[in-house]
């Protein structure tokens, strides 16, 4: 073999790795751009849910907080928890009846098709007239078809005495 072929083998080689290289990163940029894409349908879609709930405790319409999640939809609080979309929408009927809020978001942290927002729960409640302001994390899990499947609500629970002054606002608290 001569060194002209040598040469050209090794520069050959040199190449190929070269290509290899770029196609390799290529698809690394495409899987890298295609997981931003999903957080960022995630988070717009975790931005719209807390405005609909906003919206929708201002009108009183609860269908406008509901239409965020599927059928088979799971709620988990502190104090209570319900699965399917009739236990889901029996359970904020009841809060949208029973309290006047707001969520005011302090955070937000998206992840893959989870999101984690961190806010406070600025309510009335309605009968009695008392203010609540309980700081929550709520984290989302979005299903394939754009819809939420399940809510998890996180709060200190002992926050909820020292707004009642019954333990009627306690136990009909909606945060529950």
């Amino acid at each position: 073999m001569t060194v002209t072929a040598t040469k050209f083998r090794f520069v050959a080689l040199l190449a190929g790795m070269f290509s290899l290289l770029v196609c390799l990163s290529l698809l690394q940029t495409r899987t890298a751009v295609a997981a931003g894409a999903v957080e960022m349908q995630v988070a717009r879609i975790v931005k719209s849910a807390v405005n609909g709930y906003n919206g929708a405790m201002h009108s009183g319409d609860a269908d406008r907080w509901l239409k965020y999640f599927t059928g088979n939809v799971q709620r988990k609080g502190p104090q209570s928890a319900q699965e399917g979309k009739e236990a889901f929408s029996a359970y904020y009927e009841r809060e949208f009846e029973t309290f006047k809020a707001r969520w005011i978001t302090k955070q937000m942290v998206i992840s893959g098709r989870s999101g984690a927002v961190e806010f406070e729960w600025d309510a009335v409640h309605k009968a009695s007239g008392t203010p609540l302001k309980i700081d929550m994390v709520a984290i989302f899990q979005l299903a394939s078809s754009g819809k939420f499947e399940s809510v998890s609500f996180y709060f200190d629970t002992a926050k909820l005495g020292q707004y009642s002054a019954s333990d009627e606002v306690a136990a009909s608290s909606g945060t529950d």
